[in-house]
């Protein structure tokens, strides 16, 4: 029993890296650069609404797919599985807007969220995101047709190439204050005939509802935005493991499952704890990450389910041990390094995995 113990604690069995999209230009070379120390790829290849694929449902950055299937294979001989990480909402970042007009931002500009007075997320300014900590422009979660291509992407992606799993990332709203979307607002007025609009204004609506009433209602529209975006995560895996029975389904999540679901609606305990996705990767980049590890494993039915993000660019290699030794003991499944652009320039973070 002793031997088994000292086993599982010298031992990572999950070993990941991402790999984002402005790395995908290095394809095969790689491979040389993990040094037959990773297990599991996360490669990005949907992100700000672009394809790095040839795609029939968004905007294209690349005329051939050749190159992902000679990745793919590759990937195989060497006992690699790799997973398609795909920005699911988040749709733009802070430069300069692209002109194509195949891109949702310029074709479909009524699929983004909306803040409380009805302005849509592309009339703010970067300036104006940055300040409310906004990475950028998002679309709308609630919006069926927003489900439905994101959907599509995502099958077309099973479809054409031997991926092992689809990775979830950016799948939660930017922030609460835009959670007022045409779509969200009139599926809650379907179920409890009252616009979220106005619970905002408070002096009305209590005066109609009583204060119990009022803050019941209030509640009741936070759980609502959650629930709804649950029941896409469940859907979604759903549709795509049945085109795909062995596909892993997984997601990269706010490490903070509390701050998670109240202010990004990204309620990720109950996505895991409920079997609708596979597995979680904690996105606990910081230095100090025992105490959100610590409170995962209250929340959490399987840890073996959760694996650790490590975030190398704002951390040491000696750091980056520090906390690989300070994850081995716990029963999560092991690591994965954000990202292969810090492994590529300092093969000592490698170190830390030995």
């Amino acid at each position: 029993m002793g031997i088994l113990l000292l086993l599982s604690i010298l031992y990572i069995d999950f070993k990941g890296i991402w790999i984002p999209r402005w790395s995908i230009k290095d394809r095969n070379e790689i491979f040389e650069h993990l040094e037959g120390e990773f297990n599991h790829i996360f490669l990005q290849i949907f992100a700000l609404g672009e394809a790095y694929y040839p795609s029939e449902y968004t905007t294209s950055k690349v005329q051939s797919g050749k190159w992902l299937k000679d990745f793919l294979e590759e990937a195989h001989l060497r006992n690699i599985k790799v997973s398609a990480w795909i920005n699911v909402f988040y749709c733009w970042g802070y430069a300069a807007r692209t002109v194509n007009p195949t891109h949702s931002i310029n074709r479909n500009p009524n699929w983004y969220v909306h803040d409380r007075t009805g302005r849509s997320i592309l009339d703010y300014s970067v300036d104006e995101l940055k300040k409310l900590g906004a990475e950028g422009y998002y679309l709308s979660p609630a919006n069926h047709q927003v489900r439905s291509y994101i959907t599509n992407i995502a099958a077309e992606i099973i479809d054409n190439y031997d991926f092992d799993g689809i990775h979830l990332d950016y799948i939660r709203y930017p922030g609460s204050e835009f959670i007022y979307d045409v779509s969200a607002r009139s599926k809650f007025m379907r179920k409890y005939y009252i616009d979220p609009n106005d619970i905002l204004m408070k002096t009305t609506l209590k005066r109609k509802l009583s204060l119990w009433g009022f803050d019941d209602i209030t509640q009741r529209w936070r759980n609502f935005v959650c629930d709804d975006l649950t029941l896409f995560v469940k859907e979604l895996s759903e549709q795509l493991k049945r085109k795909e029975p062995g596909l892993q389904i997984s997601v990269a999540v706010k490490p903070n499952y509390v701050t998670a679901r109240s202010q990004y609606y990204q309620d990720w305990t109950t996505w895991l704890n409920s079997g609708f996705v596979d597995f979680v990767c904690l996105m606990a980049y910081g230095k100090h990450i025992r105490k959100n590890l610590n409170s995962v494993l209250e929340a959490i039915d399987k840890p073996h389910k959760v694996v650790v993000g490590l975030g190398l660019y704002a951390l040491s290699p000696w750091e980056i041990k520090k906390q690989i030794a300070l994850i081995r003991p716990k029963p999560f499944s092991g690591i994965v390094f954000f990202s292969y652009d810090q492994l590529k320039e300092n093969k000592e973070y490698l170190h830390s995995l030995r």
